[in-house]
């Protein structure tokens, strides 16, 4: 319904409103996930004392399979992961965040509900039509040796934490950058596929521009990534990840706000060296914010991938916002 009302409601017919930045959606492909994300947020901190809070669930559908040189990739199955994030503003253009997150890996129940959407649409299935139906199988060959593998079963994730500072405060009609620095910590169990095992460092920008119609994000990021140990040992290393996102955020009714976002990202299983494990990844998010009450937002967005046979298949992302004093008016200090 929020979609709909989305789609049914033309760009620029609502004056300006406050910007409450893009959605802190990200790929949901399993090995992805042991990479440490600096999530997509608005380049103006939260003033001193102000807390926003989220609990996420993204739903993803992965079919993704292929081989080359020897190596080999099957990633069958459906991930929910949930998480519970805060971003507190410490005063004098800083900002902290932190989040807590756990996956569920299972077969699933979306097969056959995306083969009829993919025959509708025309849309290619990669022969998902032809496979058995709701299976669980994730891991990643090299050379004949396991080097990734996800169990299935609820398990918690790798901890990140952030450092957003502000450089040049957003105005009206003028952008606004602040530098952003993260560590994730190896909470997560190597192991089982929900963490590299050891603590990954990214560095970025962020970028806002208001206009009296809409927001617009962007960023970019380097995220200097770790090796599971049982990886290295068998000569894989998982790469660095270098990703660049853009979200357009406009206002479409005094409580709705629409969100369309991209993120392209290299792939940490390069060292695999064929299309399906090592190309670069693309999705689209579409989705909208609606507030409830005050400072009380639902969150909704539908993730696409751009790069067919390597990204997932689909992601669906809702979330429950607490954004108390997240955010400004456009141009106001």
């Amino acid at each position: 319904m929020l979609l709909a009302a989305l789609a049914a409601i033309p760009l620029g017919c609502v004056g300006p409103q406050h910007s409450y930045g893009p959605l802190p959606v990200r790929n949901q492909h399993p090995a992805q996930l042991t990479v440490m994300h600096l999530d997509p947020v608005p380049a103006q901190p939260l003033r001193a004392g102000a807390v926003a809070g989220r609990a996420s669930f993204a739903y993803t559908s992965l079919f993704l399979a292929g081989s080359g040189h020897g190596n080999s990739i099957t990633m069958d199955g459906e991930v929910l992961r949930s998480s519970l994030q805060a971003r507190v503003g410490l005063g004098n253009g800083f900002e902290f965040g932190a989040e807590l997150p756990v996956l569920y890996a299972s077969g699933g129940f979306l097969d056959s509900f995306l083969i009829d959407y993919h025959g509708i649409f025309g849309f290619p299935d990669q022969d998902r039509d032809i496979a058995p139906k709701n299976q669980f199988n994730v891991h990643a060959d090299f050379q004949g040796t396991r080097v990734y593998e996800l169990d299935d079963g609820p398990m918690l994730g790798d901890l990140p934490l952030s450092l957003t500072c502000g450089i040049i405060a957003p105005r009206l009609g003028s952008p606004g950058v602040a530098l952003r620095l993260g560590a994730e910590l190896p909470t997560g169990d190597a192991d089982a596929g929900a963490g590299n095992g050891k603590t990954d460092f990214a560095t970025g920008l962020c970028a806002s521009w208001l206009f009296s119609f809409a927001t617009l994000h962007a960023a970019v990021q380097y995220t200097f990534t770790g090796t599971p140990e049982h990886a290295r040992q068998a000569g894989f290393e998982f790469r660095d990840v270098a990703s660049a996102n853009a979200a357009i955020e406009w206002p479409l009714l005094d409580d709705l706000a629409g969100l369309v976002q991209v993120e392209w990202e290299t792939s940490t299983l390069r060292q695999l060296d064929f299309a399906r494990g090592a190309d670069d990844q693309v999705l689209l998010w579409l989705g909208g914010r609606l507030r409830v009450d005050r400072d009380l937002f639902v969150e909704l967005s539908l993730g696409e991938d751009l790069a067919p046979e390597v990204s997932p298949d689909f992601t669906a992302w809702l979330a429950i916002a607490w954004l108390p004093g997240a955010a400004r008016g456009r141009g106001a200090d």
